[in-house]
């Protein structure tokens, strides 16, 4: 059966509908063939038996005469039954639009649409969509199709997620009404709810040329219902393959015919040609190049992705990565880049505003003493944000007040897309004096966020507000992306440093901005505009407190379908606008929730402690920066030599424990650079930790960014509970006893392999429960504080354990376990006092490409 989606192109475009041959045509057209051979045989059989046979004896005239008039009166008496039946038939299907072909039903639709183009006016649709319950206020261009769709398949109900109006988009029905004062509905259907009513027509129609034609699908009864099997997303697209991708070329082969499409071996003919970023640092295969030349769009692997999954074709533009570097081309707004080429930019651009004194660069008044003005104890520089998908909007906006020496004041605005330079309107303006100027100010906050700005300041009062951004809380200091140490300043830095060299090369490493920048980057929050490694205790609590809440209201929901979506995307809105992204996208599932939600706060949390700590080192080095935050850090950092005891054993249970990480299709070993015995000041002592029972020296997983943090104020417990690996067991502090799993974590990116482990000795306590499965509520586990197993899919040969300084190393390789119905793949530990956690080594280890196999270009 037809769907909205087709026959709204219908309406859109008014031409004649392409007739697909269905399923009960295919099949008529066979059984006709069938038929008729079965009639030629029986035909031939006859003639043939008539002519073996000997001839009969004659009839009479007269017989034959009574006999062709029984035959025709049989014959007559079969076509009225027919007729009859025919018509029963026909009668049923207008009764019943839903036993009528699609093909039918599509011209129909056709010629309705046709019709009511020509004998009804625009007003006249207005009234029968207001006499239908239906929005008529929208465009003449939206308000035809949607009045043609209403005539002709029923008023439509209300949306069944928020109960706003719908309308038709190109190819869906989609709902713009309001979920939550963060989130417009995102609510989209290609067969929306209808009203089981008939349908009002108003009296400037009923003396219409077509008002029989209108009466005709007043009843509900008589409406078809629109349904049509989905068409295939590539289809009649070529494609072709070049170059290593994530996924090989068999496999995206199988997935392209599947969806329609067809893999060429040249780009001669192709629609476009899918290559991985990286074959540009390569210098590009001659398949690139010659699509190049024949301006043959190149795309990025996610556009095959994307089609796919969303089961339509993608825009080939927002998925291009070549037009940027070839002749002529044009620069790609950030947020329709590539994550790798959008990396490349962000890692290397300037950070706009580092905090609330930070003056924004673009304003160029850094370099002239500008600064932030400050009156009555407030600073009037203020960030905002908001995600709206079902509004499409994902927008930033900058205001700041500006003084020079010279006495000058500026107001500067600053507002646009996320990832879009073309989309901002930047205004930098002076103003006469400091009173209207203030004023003006407020004006502006009210007008982007719906609140009074001396309330916000004073007292962090503020109510979210439909469509409006909503304040990023920067504090008062300096982001570490901008005072952290820049790449003209990692040479010189150890040079004139008190600490042993390779202390001195760790510090280095963590007072450095690359790993901030690389850290902000892989979550999608870089946006250098937004300072998020530099705000304030409330704008992390209101981060937490919204993952809290929603992963605990998510985890009990009753919804289903549309509803249940409605709730994981308005929580996806809400985490964006309180971090911002370039690449905002709705949570499909708990794992996207701990690895983007849980783990991007904590990392943002973390990166805002090693900003406050590291300070502004953008100044001269001469004064021993790293020694300066070493102190300021309060822990013990010492190398482990080769030759000692413990270098071995740290080594060995390395090796036994770590599993290749696998990245696409290729494989990561690890070696180790070095290994740094540890004393954390803020967690308990090695001394004090060796008298607590239970104690198991276990890997922990941690980005590098994190580091400072963790060494300052010792591991800190999970944010909330999720039921996945490393949030299972709730608000804890989780390690395993395989280093692949901590790998993991710590685990950078292909194109940085360096990273750290971290191993803990953690006392379980005197009682210890074990998994196998995921608890339903992790409650009861947080409040008795016992220690908790979560036992993997595989586990260490126990055969192989020993014992370090009177705590357990579970050092084995690593084994199938008994439990292969568990949703870990490793052991786990959870711990819920960080005084039973004591940090003891970290380990510096550099990940390594292991059995590395390209495709081979196709010629």
């Amino acid at each position: 059966m037809s769907t909205a989606a087709e026959h709204l192109v219908v309406v859109a475009n008014h031409s004649t509908p392409v007739v697909h041959e269905t399923r009960s045509h295919a099949y008529s057209s066979g059984n006709e063939e069938k038929v008729a051979t079965r009639k030629q045989k029986a035909e031939a059989k006859a003639s043939e038996g008539e002519s073996e046979h000997s001839p009969k004896k004659a009839k009479t005239e007269s017989e034959e005469k009574t006999r062709d008039v029984k035959k025709e009166n049989i014959g007559n008496e079969g076509r009225a039954k027919d007729v009859k039946k025919e018509k029963t038939k026909n009668d049923k299907g207008e009764e019943n639009g839903n036993e009528r072909s699609t093909e039918e039903i599509i011209a129909d639709f056709e010629k309705f649409c046709k019709e009511t183009s020509e004998h009804l006016s625009i007003k006249q649709m207005r009234e029968i969509l207001e006499a239908n319950g239906q929005d008529a206020g929208e465009s003449d261009d939206a308000v035809v199709p949607k009045c043609q769709d209403v005539l002709f398949y029923g008023p439509l109900d209300d949306c069944p997620v928020c109960g706003g109006t719908l309308k038709i988009t190109d190819r869906n029905f989609s709902c713009s009404g309001v979920y939550t004062e963060w989130s417009t509905c995102t609510f989209t259907t290609k067969d929306p709810p209808r009203r089981n009513e008939p349908t009002k027509l108003p009296d400037s129609v009923k003396d219409s040329h077509v008002t029989e034609l209108l009466k005709k699908h007043q009843d509900p009864k008589s409406r078809p219902h629109p349904v049509s099997p989905a068409e295939k997303p590539l289809k009649g697209m070529m494609i072709s393959l070049a170059g290593r991708l994530t996924r090989t070329h068999q496999y995206w082969k199988s997935k392209i015919e599947k969806a329609g499409g067809k893999v060429a071996n040249s780009v001669m003919g192709a629609s476009c040609l899918v290559v991985s970023p990286a074959e540009r640092e390569r210098g590009g295969s001659s398949k690139l190049t010659e699509a190049m030349d024949k301006g043959i769009p190149v795309v990025r692997e996610a556009w095959l992705r994307d089609s796919i999954e969303k089961e339509e074709p993608q825009p080939l533009g927002e998925y291009d990565i070549a037009s940027d570097i070839s002749v002529g081309g044009k620069g790609i707004p950030q947020y329709q880049q590539d994550p790798s080429v959008e990396a490349l930019e962000t890692i290397t651009s300037e950070l706009k505003v580092y905090g609330k004194r930070g003056v924004h660069k673009d304003t160029k008044l850094q370099g002239v003493g500008g600064q932030i003005l400050e009156e009555d104890g407030i600073l009037y520089n203020c960030a905002f944000a908001l995600s709206d998908k079902g509004a499409g909007l994902n927008e930033y906006c900058i205001m700041q007040l500006i003084t020079i020496p010279e006495g000058q004041l500026y107001m500067y605005y600053k507002k646009g897309r996320i990832g879009n330079p073309d989309e901002v309107d930047e205004k930098l303006e002076e103003r006469d004096n400091v009173d209207g100027a203030i004023q003006e100010f407020a004006k502006l906050f009210e007008g982007v966020t719906g609140n009074k700005f001396e309330p916000w300041e004073r007292e962090k009062k503020i109510q979210k507000r439909l469509r409006k951004l909503f304040p990023i809380d920067m504090d008062d200091g300096v982001e570490v992306r901008h005072g952290g140490l820049g790449l003209r300043q990692l040479g010189t830095t150890a040079l004139h440093c008190k600490l042993e060299p390779k202390v001195a090369k760790f510090m280095k490493v963590l007072c450095s901005q690359e790993i901030y920048r690389y850290a902000m980057m892989e979550m999608g929050l870089d946006f250098p505009d937004l300072p998020l490694g530099m705000v304030t205790e409330m704008h992390l609590k209101r981060c937490e407190d919204t993952l809290h809440e929603f992963a605990e209201k998510l985890r009990t929901s009753i919804e289903t379908g549309p509803k249940r979506d409605a709730l994981w995307a308005d929580f996806s809105q809400r985490m964006f606008s309180l971090l911002p992204s370039t690449r905002p996208y709705v949570f499909r599932d708990f794992t996207d929730i701990a690895d983007h939600g849980a783990a991007a706060v904590e990392t943002i949390r973390d990166i805002n402690v090693a900003s406050r700590l590291i300070g502004d080192m953008s100044g001269s080095t001469f004064d021993d920066p790293l020694f300066e935050r070493y102190k300021k850090l309060g822990c013990s950092v010492s190398p482990v030599e080769e030759d000692t005891d413990d270098y071995k054993m740290v080594a060995n249970y390395l090796q036994k424990t770590y599993e290749p990480i696998k990245v696409g299709e290729i494989s990561y070993g690890v070696s180790i650079e070095d290994i740094f015995a540890v004393e954390v000041s803020a967690g308990p002592s090695f001394d004090e930790i060796k008298k607590l029972p239970n104690k198991v020296l276990l890997w922990c997983g941690t980005r590098s960014s994190n580091l400072l943090r963790h060494l300052e104020k010792s591991f800190l417990p999970s944010l909330c509970f999720l039921p996945v690996a490393g949030y299972m067991f709730g608000r804890a502090i989780v390690c395993s006893d395989a280093a692949a799993e901590a790998a993991r974590y710590g685990f950078t990116a292909v194109d940085r392999p360096e990273g750290f482990l971290v191993l803990a000795v953690a006392s379980l306590g005197e009682q210890v429960t074990e998994l196998v499965g995921t608890p339903e509520d992790a409650a009861e586990l947080e409040e008795k504080k016992h220690g908790v197993i979560g036992r993997g899919r595989k586990k260490t040969d126990e055969s192989e354990h020993s014992l370090w300084n009177d705590v357990k190393v579970p050092c084995g390789k690593l084994v199938r376990s008994e439990h292969k119905d568990s949703p870990l793949e490793y052991n786990e530990y959870a711990v819920y006092d960080p005084q039973q956690v004591s940090i003891r080594f970290l380990v510096a280890v550099k990940f390594e490409e292991q059995d590395v196999q390209y495709d081979a270009a196709s010629p």
